[in-house]
Protein backbone atom coordinates (compact mmCIF):
# COMPACT_ATOMS: atom_id res chain seq x y z
CA UNK A 1 0.00 0.00 0.00
CA UNK A 2 1.17 3.42 -1.26
CA UNK A 3 0.10 5.40 2.13
CA UNK A 4 0.46 3.59 5.62
CA UNK A 5 -1.21 5.64 8.37
CA UNK A 6 -0.26 5.57 12.24
CA UNK A 7 -3.66 6.59 14.07
CA UNK A 8 -1.21 7.58 17.31
CA UNK A 9 0.65 9.65 14.71
CA UNK A 10 -2.43 11.51 13.39
CA UNK A 11 -3.67 12.52 17.10
CA UNK A 12 0.00 13.85 17.47
CA UNK A 13 -0.81 16.96 14.93
CA UNK A 14 -3.54 18.01 17.56
CA UNK A 15 -1.28 19.59 19.38
CA UNK A 16 -0.79 22.09 16.80
CA UNK A 17 -4.51 23.17 17.14
CA UNK A 18 -6.52 24.40 14.16
CA UNK A 19 -3.73 23.91 11.88
CA UNK A 20 -3.15 20.43 12.75
CA UNK A 21 -6.65 19.52 12.51
CA UNK A 22 -6.37 20.90 9.09
CA UNK A 23 -3.13 18.66 8.47
CA UNK A 24 -4.95 15.83 9.38
CA UNK A 25 -8.58 16.27 7.34
CA UNK A 26 -5.60 16.96 4.10
CA UNK A 27 -4.03 13.69 4.76
CA UNK A 28 -7.31 11.82 4.84
CA UNK A 29 -8.88 13.72 1.92
CA UNK A 30 -5.94 12.08 0.41
CA UNK A 31 -6.41 8.49 1.99
CA UNK A 32 -10.01 8.31 0.92
CA UNK A 33 -9.40 9.12 -3.00
CA UNK A 34 -6.75 6.54 -3.06
CA UNK A 35 -8.39 3.75 -1.68
CA UNK A 36 -11.81 4.61 -3.83
CA UNK A 37 -9.70 5.47 -6.56
CA UNK A 38 -7.83 1.80 -6.42
CA UNK A 39 -10.95 0.07 -6.80
CA UNK A 40 -11.79 -1.76 -10.58
CA UNK A 41 -14.92 0.48 -10.44
CA UNK A 42 -15.33 4.08 -8.23
CA UNK A 43 -18.47 4.68 -6.87
CA UNK A 44 -20.02 7.96 -8.08
CA UNK A 45 -21.99 8.53 -4.45
CA UNK A 46 -18.42 8.11 -2.64
CA UNK A 47 -16.70 10.56 -4.85
CA UNK A 48 -19.19 13.01 -4.26
CA UNK A 49 -19.37 12.33 -0.32
CA UNK A 50 -15.03 13.01 -0.75
CA UNK A 51 -15.24 15.92 -3.02
CA UNK A 52 -17.73 17.56 -0.50
CA UNK A 53 -15.23 16.27 2.50
CA UNK A 54 -12.26 17.99 0.79
CA UNK A 55 -14.18 21.43 0.27
CA UNK A 56 -14.27 21.36 4.20
CA UNK A 57 -11.12 20.32 4.52
CA UNK A 58 -10.29 23.47 2.57
CA UNK A 59 -12.22 25.64 4.14
CA UNK A 60 -10.58 24.91 7.48
CA UNK A 61 -7.16 25.10 6.40
CA UNK A 62 -8.49 28.63 4.87
CA UNK A 63 -9.86 29.47 8.16
CA UNK A 64 -6.56 28.76 9.81
CA UNK A 65 -4.29 30.21 8.09
CA UNK A 66 -6.24 33.39 8.22
CA UNK A 67 -6.35 32.77 12.18
CA UNK A 68 -2.41 32.37 12.52
CA UNK A 69 -2.27 35.99 10.32
CA UNK A 70 -4.82 37.87 12.08
CA UNK A 71 -3.62 36.22 15.91
CA UNK A 72 -1.74 39.07 17.55
CA UNK A 73 1.99 38.66 18.12
CA UNK A 74 1.74 37.30 21.69
CA UNK A 75 5.87 38.89 22.02
CA UNK A 76 4.85 42.06 22.75
CA UNK A 77 3.46 41.32 26.33
CA UNK A 78 6.69 38.85 26.87
CA UNK A 79 9.35 40.54 29.16
CA UNK A 80 12.47 39.38 30.65
CA UNK A 81 12.99 40.50 33.88
CA UNK A 82 16.38 40.68 36.01
CA UNK A 83 16.10 37.33 38.29
CA UNK A 84 16.01 38.17 41.75
CA UNK A 85 17.99 36.54 44.76
CA UNK A 86 16.68 33.63 46.53
CA UNK A 87 16.22 33.45 50.01
CA UNK A 88 15.13 31.07 52.34
CA UNK A 89 11.32 29.96 52.31
CA UNK A 90 8.97 31.36 54.88
CA UNK A 91 6.10 29.57 56.99
CA UNK A 92 2.75 30.83 55.83
CA UNK A 93 1.90 34.56 57.32
CA UNK A 94 -1.34 35.93 57.90
CA UNK A 95 -1.46 39.66 57.59
CA UNK A 96 -4.26 42.71 57.70
CA UNK A 97 -4.79 42.50 53.73
CA UNK A 98 -3.07 39.38 52.15
CA UNK A 99 -1.57 35.88 53.31
CA UNK A 100 1.21 34.44 51.68
CA UNK A 101 2.23 31.30 50.82
CA UNK A 102 5.49 29.54 51.39
CA UNK A 103 6.90 31.22 48.54
CA UNK A 104 9.65 34.18 48.75
CA UNK A 105 8.24 37.55 46.83
CA UNK A 106 10.11 40.14 45.60
CA UNK A 107 7.90 43.00 44.51
CA UNK A 108 9.38 45.79 43.14
CA UNK A 109 8.16 49.49 42.36
CA UNK A 110 9.32 51.38 39.93
CA UNK A 111 8.92 55.26 40.06
CA UNK A 112 9.45 58.37 37.75
CA UNK A 113 10.83 60.84 39.08
CA UNK A 114 7.95 63.04 40.65
CA UNK A 115 6.18 60.08 42.20
CA UNK A 116 9.34 59.06 43.93
CA UNK A 117 7.72 59.89 47.72
CA UNK A 118 4.32 57.83 46.42
CA UNK A 119 6.38 55.12 45.50
CA UNK A 120 8.59 55.17 48.60
CA UNK A 121 4.92 55.25 50.60
CA UNK A 122 3.60 52.79 48.78
CA UNK A 123 6.72 50.37 49.73
CA UNK A 124 6.32 51.07 53.71
CA UNK A 125 2.54 49.97 53.25
CA UNK A 126 3.35 46.87 51.26
CA UNK A 127 5.80 45.68 53.73
CA UNK A 128 3.42 46.15 56.72
CA UNK A 129 0.57 44.50 55.20
CA UNK A 130 2.82 41.31 53.47
CA UNK A 131 5.45 39.65 54.16
CA UNK A 132 7.37 39.90 50.72
CA UNK A 133 10.32 41.71 50.19
CA UNK A 134 9.67 45.49 48.65
CA UNK A 135 12.67 47.41 46.78
CA UNK A 136 12.03 50.88 44.88
CA UNK A 137 13.93 51.78 41.83
CA UNK A 138 14.25 54.75 39.67
CA UNK A 139 12.04 54.13 36.54
CA UNK A 140 14.55 55.09 33.39
CA UNK A 141 13.40 56.92 29.84
CA UNK A 142 14.76 53.62 28.64
CA UNK A 143 13.42 51.34 30.36
CA UNK A 144 9.50 52.60 30.45
CA UNK A 145 10.14 52.90 26.59
CA UNK A 146 11.57 49.22 26.28
CA UNK A 147 8.51 47.85 28.00
CA UNK A 148 5.97 50.35 26.85
CA UNK A 149 4.47 51.66 30.34
CA UNK A 150 2.34 54.46 29.32
CA UNK A 151 0.26 54.06 32.63
CA UNK A 152 0.71 52.86 36.39
CA UNK A 153 0.63 49.35 36.03
CA UNK A 154 1.64 45.65 37.83
CA UNK A 155 3.34 43.02 35.68
CA UNK A 156 2.69 40.22 36.41
CA UNK A 157 2.84 36.01 35.69
CA UNK A 158 0.00 34.03 35.30
CA UNK A 159 0.33 31.91 38.48
CA UNK A 160 0.48 35.33 40.43
CA UNK A 161 -2.74 36.96 39.05
CA UNK A 162 -4.24 36.38 42.77
CA UNK A 163 -1.32 38.47 44.39
CA UNK A 164 -1.04 41.01 41.53
CA UNK A 165 -4.93 41.61 42.37
CA UNK A 166 -4.61 42.11 45.71
CA UNK A 167 -1.52 43.88 45.88
CA UNK A 168 -3.27 46.55 43.43
CA UNK A 169 -6.19 46.89 45.99
CA UNK A 170 -3.37 47.64 48.71
CA UNK A 171 -1.95 49.92 46.39
CA UNK A 172 -5.39 51.77 45.08
CA UNK A 173 -6.25 52.51 48.78
CA UNK A 174 -3.43 53.79 49.32
CA UNK A 175 -2.89 56.40 46.77
CA UNK A 176 -6.51 57.42 46.37
CA UNK A 177 -6.40 60.38 47.14
CA UNK A 178 -3.42 60.63 44.53
CA UNK A 179 -6.10 59.44 41.82
CA UNK A 180 -3.62 56.68 41.33
CA UNK A 181 -5.05 53.72 39.04
CA UNK A 182 -3.13 50.39 38.43
CA UNK A 183 -3.38 48.49 35.38
CA UNK A 184 -3.13 44.36 35.60
CA UNK A 185 -0.83 43.43 33.07
CA UNK A 186 0.03 39.57 32.78
CA UNK A 187 3.40 38.97 30.93
CA UNK A 188 5.84 35.91 30.62
CA UNK A 189 8.86 36.26 32.17
CA UNK A 190 12.11 34.02 33.30
CA UNK A 191 11.31 35.58 36.94
CA UNK A 192 9.17 33.30 39.12
CA UNK A 193 8.02 35.22 42.29
CA UNK A 194 8.60 38.46 40.95
CA UNK A 195 5.79 41.13 40.75
CA UNK A 196 6.84 44.90 39.23
CA UNK A 197 4.76 47.46 40.08
CA UNK A 198 5.55 51.10 38.20
CA UNK A 199 4.11 54.43 39.57
CA UNK A 200 3.98 57.08 36.61
CA UNK A 201 2.75 60.46 36.16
Amino acid sequence: MLLQINVTELGSFLKYGVTGLSAIAFILSYFLLFRESSRPKPRPEIIKTIRLFMWVTVILGVVSGVSSILKPDADEDTTVVSKPKKTSPKKTVSHNSLTSSNDEYTVEIFYENPKKALAEDLADVLKDKTSYEVKVSALSTTKKSSLKITSCQIRHELQESKIAGKLKSIAENVLQDDGVEFKLKQITSSSPNYVSMFVCK
